[in-house]
């Protein structure tokens, strides 16, 4: 009975995993992926995958579609990276589109 301590406190289940949530980010196929989908989402337009690049190191999307698209997606540029920012972690969502 001397050596008897109270036991601990139980740990979250999500605590667990907090490092990796933390410091592990998104590959760029997911995020290319999440951005068509969020677009698809909040505009209406359906992107392909040929027409979404991500650069990783730079956080950057880069898109090959018409002027007009560009235009009309300038207009939601918050919203969707909001979005994104929610559904990827701020670490693993991108900060630029082209």
């Amino acid at each position: 009975m001397q050596d008897y301590s109270v036991p601990k406190k139980m740990k979250q289940l999500g605590d667990l995993f907090e490092k990796y949530r933390t410091r592990i980010k998104a590959p760029q196929a997911t995020v290319e992926k999440e951005f068509i989908q969020v677009v698809l989402e909040v505009t209406g337009f359906n992107l392909s995958l040929n027409q979404v690049t991500y650069t990783v190191s730079t956080r950057t999307i880069s898109l090959k579609v018409p002027s007009i698209l560009k235009t009309e997606l300038k207009f939601h540029y918050t919203a969707i990276l909001q979005i994104l920012e929610t559904r990827l972690g701020v670490d693993g969502s991108p900060k630029v589109i082209l």
